[in-house]
């Protein structure tokens, strides 16, 4: 089960478990009042049939004023007692009493039996509620599935093309020379490898296979490969210290070719382009619109453009997680866009 199934079926289970056992207190609480009543009524009752018959040993009998006392009323002060009328007794009513012990170990045994019943009905509940939750999300997996299978599809589908064109690209070129609009033509392709790669990450986990990457030089080489596409836009390139780190050099290139590809699609006419290498940080810095919500920007299928389709920079978030890269976005709109990859975490070569 992938990452978002799992918090798909938490949340839908706690929503369907909490309801329930919300409505599950309620009737308890409900039916914990109405048998306390019922049991005081039933001891009231035979209390007035023990008045005449004065041989219920449970009770305890005593005399007492009737200026001091209420006539056929059930008191719960120090446990039940009532008073009963004395024929031909002007000055006394009869006092009929159930001891407080007795009639708190009757609520314990009563408040037992709830409680059990209660447990019981909770474990129901919990069946009951994995059972919806599975049964509802069914047809969104099964959704799921297929757009999945839909994407496999296509990308089985994208690679007789593109391998044709790159092995038309590298005939042109090894005939006619370098020219620049090859070199477009070349990362246009890059480009359509590069969404290919996305949604292969997207719908299969990444293999980590790590090694000793430079990480300035391999960040420098995907700068120069990805200017090439934007000639408007200026470049520019710091190398503070070297930056050394044991990590694996496919996703590394993801990660970089997706923010710094952002960076030149969102940037501004003459824009700039400005990465950083300091430390134990790289920094990928434009001038463009600016993100409006940068909470929400690593979310599957945000986006605030319409181009895309919102997967570029969740899956530089899955990848980043993958190799333990802390990364952090500064955004101002119509100002620009900074991010910063922290290899702080990565152990270094």
């Amino acid at each position: 089960m992938k990452r978002y199934e799992k918090e798909s079926l938490l949340k839908n289970f706690l929503v369907f478990f909490s309801l329930l056992t919300t409505l599950l207190v309620l009737l308890f609480i409900e039916l914990y009042h109405t048998q306390t009543r019922e049991y005081k009524q039933n001891m009231h009752k035979t209390m007035q049939v023990c008045s005449y018959t004065m041989e219920c040993p449970e009770f305890e009998y005593d005399f007492t004023d009737k200026d001091k006392s209420k006539l056929n009323e059930l008191d719960e002060n120090m446990g039940l007692h009532s008073y009963y009328p004395i024929p031909k007794s002007e000055k006394f009513y009869l006092k009929i009493s159930y001891a407080q012990s007795k009639y708190l170990a009757d609520m314990q045994v009563l408040e037992q039996e709830l409680g059990l019943k209660f447990i019981l009905a909770l474990i129901l509940l919990l069946l009951l509620a994995t059972f919806f939750t599975f049964y509802s999300l069914n047809p969104i997996r099964k959704a799921l599935q297929l757009n999945d299978e839909f994407i496999k599809d296509i990308l089985h589908d994208f690679n007789t093309p593109i391998t044709s064109m790159i092995l038309n690209v590298k005939m042109f070129t090894e005939e006619k020379g370098e020219d620049p609009f090859i070199k477009r033509v070349s990362q246009g392709m890059n480009n359509i490898m590069l969404l290919q790669n996305n949604l292969k990450c997207f719908l299969q986990h990444s293999p980590s296979q790590n090694t000793i990457i430079d990480i300035a030089t391999l960040l420098k080489e995907r700068q120069e490969m990805i200017q090439n596409a934007y000639p408007k836009l200026k470049f520019s390139y710091k190398k503070n210290n070297d930056l050394l780190c044991l990590s694996n050099a496919d996703i590394l290139t993801r990660i970089f070719d997706n923010v710094l590809s952002n960076a030149c699609k969102y940037n501004k006419p003459q824009g700039q382009v400005i990465v950083t290498v300091k430390h134990s940080t790289v920094t990928i810095k434009d001038t463009g619109k600016g993100i409006k919500n940068v909470n929400k920007v690593m979310q599957r299928y945000y986006k605030e453009q319409d181009r895309g389709l919102g997967l570029g920079l969740h899956i530089v978030q899955k990848l980043t997680d993958e190799l333990n890269i802390e990364m952090t976005i500064e955004s101002k709109i119509n100002v620009g866009t900074t991010f910063i990859l922290d290899f702080k975490h990565s152990e270094k070569a």
